[in-house]
């Protein structure tokens, strides 16, 4: 009894974080049956490596105006009826990934998809407002670990799909249990979830004034934060370019360039999601002894060995070896990360801020983007790889100046978090 009150309590999360949780694990189940792919989807369907990135950067430069939008309405409007919608926004976008027969017309779910962005702020905030600070190691470890965890062997049907059925058809059947998934999930979750932050009502402004009072009011609120927070958003930053290089073109490079096939590859995918989840419910003692901003680090000194190993793997086995490297700094940095932003950011400045935190690693993940495609078509396809070390490097060495600095809450009590969505 001892045993299992344990388990329960370690597992414990409030009612609409559980709601958010569970949601995210139904919905991720179809997400990552074609998500790993996406990139392949482009190439299928006769987009050449420049355009992919083009595409990319495109669906980033939806995704920067949609997180202007968010931060602001996710502190205006309230939590949940931000996050309903444009949940339905992002089911859309996988069903018209499955019905688009040209590249052309990918700007059709890249629009929609990177539209439901405007949710994400308002998905962490609401995390944040429900897991208690002395909670949060865990509970953001929780979140992490079971919203994966039935998802762990879901890219392997993407990857027989693609070997039964081909590489179009196959991922047009992945799209498809994307928005099937996706039709569960938020079905639950629109019925589930409550409102955790209740605000007078707006008067009602166009897009562009949201848009623009988003942006200036995230400034501020991120302007007069601790100088870890400042920190922490040149620490995301860097790591977004990093990210705008290798991030679009793993898949290709893998299935395209090393000639492993994508039952292979889905293999290799399967297992990394594996390996994070048992790290994430294993680390959290360890993240809780050596304390997030040190996790941060260590998370952040993996990042480009990571990268290096990827650009070294040949065979399987070598991108094996990158998918673990890779999962310890997921598991590692994903809860400690979300801590540390949950701590130093007031609830009341938690949307603007958040937004700010996505915003700034899209906007330089946008060129990086554009450049990795160049890089992949114009250099070598390993070029991308090799020099996204740089800005990984930096901004590990950034987060190593950084001291823990303690802020003033929202409500004057005195106290010390990357995406958690889907």
């Amino acid at each position: 009894m001892d045993h299992q009150s344990s388990i329960k309590r370690f597992f414990y999360l409030p009612r609409n974080a559980w709601v958010l949780t569970s949601t995210s694990a139904v919905w991720s189940i179809g997400a990552a049956t074609a998500n790993p792919y996406q990139t392949l989807y482009f190439s299928a369907l006769g987009a050449q490596p420049f355009t992919v990135g083009l595409l990319i950067a495109y669906g980033t430069g939806i995704t920067i105006l949609s997180l202007l939008v968010g931060g602001y309405v996710a502190d205006t409007w309230g939590r949940r009826r931000v996050i309903v919608v444009f949940s339905w926004v992002s089911v859309a976008s996988a069903l018209m990934y499955a019905l688009v027969n040209s590249y052309y017309l990918l700007l059709v779910p890249l629009t929609l998809g990177s539209v439901a962005n405007i949710y994400v702020p308002a998905f962490n905030s609401l995390m944040m407002d429900e897991i208690k600070p002395s909670d949060r190691i865990r509970g953001f470890s929780v979140f992490s670990a079971v919203n994966t965890a039935p998802s762990v062997f879901a890219p392997t049907i993407g990857g027989l799909l693609m070997g039964q059925l081909g590489m179009l058809d196959g991922l047009r059947i992945a799209f498809l249990l994307s928005a099937l998934f996706g039709v569960i999930g938020v079905s639950l979750r629109m019925k589930m979830l409550e409102e955790t932050y209740v605000v007078a009502p707006a008067e009602k402004h166009s897009l562009l004034a949201y848009s623009r009072e988003s942006l200036t009011s995230g400034i501020r609120a991120a302007r007069r934060s601790n100088p870890m927070v400042k920190k922490l958003l040149l620490y995301v930053t860097l790591a977004g370019i990093g990210t705008g290089l290798t991030s679009p073109f793993v898949s290709i490079y893998a299935v395209d360039y090393l000639r492993v096939s994508p039952v292979d590859y889905s293999i290799v995918v399967d297992l990394t999601g594996l390996a994070t989840v048992v790290l994430m419910l294993a680390v959290v003692l360890l993240i809780q002894r050596l304390g997030a901003r040190r996790s941060v680090l260590v998370a952040s000194a993996a990042a480009p060995v990571s990268n290096v190993i990827f650009s070294q793997a040949k065979t399987t086995s070598g991108l094996m070896e990158w998918g673990v490297t890779g999962s310890i700094a997921t598991a590692l940095q994903t809860p400690s990360l979300a801590s540390m932003q949950a701590e130093t950011i007031p609830p009341t400045d938690r949307g603007r801020v958040l937004s700010i935190f996505s915003l700034l690693p899209a906007l330089v993940s946008l060129p990086s983007q554009v450049a990795a495609g160049y890089l992949y078509s114009g250099v070598s396809p390993v070029a991308p790889f090799l020099v996204s070390v740089v800005p990984f490097v930096v901004a590990a060495v950034i987060l190593y100046s950084a001291r823990t600095v303690r802020a003033e809450s929202g409500n004057g009590v005195s106290t010390e978090r990357g995406n958690l969505t889907r």
